[in-house]
């Protein structure tokens, strides 16, 4: 585990922190992309390689952070108008088995619920899709089951996320709110709206190279797992904040 990729006990609240650089020409953030899928090979022997087995080509390896056994991010842009910037989908994840300067290769586990959005067609990932590695730290030292209200001993967590974000110096970071699928959709929504808040009204106040027109917080509540809600550990997976490093 190298020093960028700070993990702590837990795993409710991630962090992904989309790395990458400013081209001094077009001054426009570029993120890491599917470069390439590798496809397994067919021996003709047994049955065929199946979406599983299939591997990923990104353009961006240890340079970035981006090392074996991290777990990123892969969202999926989508244009609904040529007079609109394109929206960027979580479709699921990606487990690196493989890296090195300028290249690493990975795993993709699909979202169930994404998989599921009728706006998703091609239900695996992509050539152009984007990677985003993420930085986790454990949500239970943060909130109180169904509060918004930092608890007493969380400042010290946050200290992690802002020597991360004050090494990278982003021109934008956006703090998401999700929630499990326990209680009703509605409160959900607006807990995870709150939380979300909180964190940047937090980083604002605390840290002077932080400024309120550099964040912004969104809430998702319940509308984006990362897996099923149907075990304890999977829903504390779900209950997270996301900051996402982004341009």
């Amino acid at each position: 585990m190298n020093r960028y990729f700070l993990r702590a006990s837990g795993l409710g609240l991630v962090i992904a922190m989309s790395l990458g650089w400013v081209d001094p020409v077009a001054a426009q953030f570029q993120p890491p992309r599917i470069l390439y899928v590798l496809n397994p090979p067919d021996t003709g022997v047994g049955p065929k390689g199946t979406l599983d087995d299939r591997r990923y080509y990104i353009d961006r390896g240890v340079e970035m952070s981006i090392n074996k056994g991290n777990i990123l991010n892969v969202y999926r842009e989508k244009r609904l108008s040529p007079l609109v910037p394109p929206i960027r989908m979580f479709i699921g994840t990606m487990e690196i088995t493989d890296s090195k300067p300028g290249s690493s290769v990975g795993k993709f586990i699909p979202s169930q619920a994404a998989m599921a959005h009728p706006m998703i067609r091609y239900k695996t990932a992509m050539v152009s899709d984007i990677v985003v590695p993420r930085l986790v730290i454990d949500s239970g030292v943060l909130f109180d089951p169904g509060d918004a209200a930092l608890k007493t001993g969380a400042t010290e967590e946050f200290d992690k996320v802002a020597n991360f974000i004050e090494l990278f110096t982003p021109s934008k970071l956006i703090i998401e709110g999700h929630t499990d699928s326990d209680g009703e959709a509605e409160a959900n929504q607006v807990l995870s709206e709150q939380r979300a808040q909180r964190v940047v009204d937090y980083l604002i106040v605390e840290f002077d190279f932080i400024s309120a027109g550099m964040v912004e917080a969104r809430g998702y509540g319940e509308d984006q797992p990362l897996v099923p809600n149907d075990t304890p550990e999977n829903k504390q997976l779900n209950r997270r904040i996301e900051a996402l490093i982004w341009e």
